[in-house]
């Protein structure tokens, strides 16, 4: 077995991969013995049947098999002694005259890869703000402890201090055919939800209002209000949805008390009212700073993706698009399709190289940790703050269960450490502003 290399140009090449008879023949071999001792066939006994039929019948598909395996890792194999960090996947060249029984066997792959570059994050700056929680947000926040643990008050209609239940249901045309089991929405609602709440205002406890398809998808705001994201709106299966008001009622805030600071942090964690406002002042400027930080990093990243010049194997972009991607018919679509992607599979590149230059690295227990993070996060939302390690660690690994749940926050691992990285490399113009100003530069 042998892989050879012919390069187009620095960033992509044709990789050939060339099996001789021997490499596989053995293997294929053994696969029939073995089909011919296990194989169930009409007039024979198990263990009976010929060799030379089961070779008819069996041995390209086995050799086709185990060939295709070889190649693999050959290829596999290549790419990872040479260090070739591919961008995109290997497009096989269309094989003709398939023939297992031919004494050599060539098999040959358009590859394209990054190039060899550096960045150096020391020559970049960008603003790295230092944000602060007034007494307002701080205020705010205790409030909304206090409303988490609040005593329900019945109201007999909807007032400007009033949270409202709705029950949001399609509405079933009469003559619509078939079965329809949409099972209905339940949101409350407050003033804060300004759409929603303008909708039913008026309305009294089991009132409801008829809101169109086209409207819910013209207001998206009002859309969202009652539950249903931008794509759910737009593609409704009914021309209307009924909005029932199934209950009102006020708030009695839950007092600012040793008992509601043990619901909140667990016993005794809290015992003052000023330190329940220093600690909320804490976790609120963690969280800014958070987001302070994760600006700044997308500030250096944004300066790095225009300032690095990335030769793109645009060649053999092309021929991926076109052969991956079924609904990609000609060559003008796909340069067209990689034209609009250029900027974001530079960004994707460049992260990689940063990430491994920096020998940022994954294991099992940074991804269990940041699952569990992302459980407190949800716990906090409802204000658990105090569920045992063991709990949260339960609710973790039932999280990683999904693939998808695994990539995501594998993800966030790596671009955790990588914000590390370039917060300790680039360099910070340090300006404190308030969270209300902060929120003004993100718009811009």
């Amino acid at each position: 077995m042998n892989v050879t290399a012919k390069n187009h140009d620095e960033v992509s090449a044709l990789l050939t991969v060339t099996l001789e008879k021997a490499d596989y023949k053995e293997k294929v071999e053994k696969q029939l013995i073995n089909y011919a001792k296990n194989a169930q066939v009409p007039g024979f006994r198990k263990g009976k049947v010929p060799l030379s039929m089961v070779r008819k019948q069996y041995e390209a598909g086995i050799a086709f098999e185990e060939i295709n395996k070889q190649v693999s890792e050959a290829l596999n194999g290549y790419v990872n002694e040479n260090k070739l960090r591919l961008v995109g996947q290997p497009v096989p060249q269309p094989v003709n005259d398939f023939n297992h029984n031919a004494e050599s066997l060539s098999v040959a792959f358009e590859v394209g890869y990054e190039p060899e570059f550096t960045v150096d994050l020391t020559k970049y700056e960008a603003p790295h703000y230092k944000v602060e929680a007034s007494d307002k947000e701080i205020s705010t926040s205790v409030e909304n402890m206090q409303k988490r643990f609040a005593e329900r008050v019945p109201e007999e209609k909807i007032g400007k201090d009033s949270y409202v239940a709705l029950e949001v249901s399609q509405v079933v045309e009469a003559d619509a055919e078939g079965e329809h089991h949409h099972a209905p929405k339940n949101v409350t609602i407050s003033k804060e939800q300004k759409e929603a709440y303008d909708l039913v205002k008026k309305l009294k406890k089991d009132d409801s209002v008829k809101v169109s398809k086209e409207d819910l998808a013209a207001k998206e705001e009002l859309a969202k209000q009652l539950g249903f994201s931008k794509e759910e709106a737009e593609h409704l299966h009914h021309n209307e949805v009924e909005v029932t008001v199934k209950d009102i009622y006020g708030l009695n805030l839950a007092e600012l008390n040793q008992e509601l600071f043990d619901k909140v942090y667990g016993k005794d964690v809290i015992t003052t009212e000023e330190e329940l406002k220093a600690r909320v002042k804490t976790e609120l400027d963690e969280y800014f700073q958070q987001n302070a930080d994760v600006h700044f990093v997308n500030k250096i990243l944004e300066q790095v993706n225009e300032k690095e010049e990335i030769k793109l194997p645009e060649a053999f972009l092309i021929k991926w698009l076109l052969f991956s991607n079924q609904n990609i018919t000609s060559e003008e679509q796909a340069k067209e399709i990689l034209e609009n992607e250029k900027n974001i599979i530079k960004g994707q590149i460049l992260e990689g190289k940063l990430m491994n230059d920096n020998e940022i690295n994954l294991d099992y227990a940074e991804v269990l940790g940041q699952a569990e993070q992302l459980v407190r996060n949800q716990l906090a939302i409802y204000g658990i703050h105090h569920l045992g390690d063991d709990e949260v660690q339960k609710y973790a690994a039932e999280m990683l269960k999904d693939e998808n749940q695994v990539r995501q926050i594998s993800s966030e691992v790596a671009m955790a450490k990588l914000k590390d990285v370039i917060l300790e490399k680039s360099k910070k113009k340090e300006t404190k502003i308030s969270h209300d100003e902060f929120l003004e530069v993100l718009k811009k």
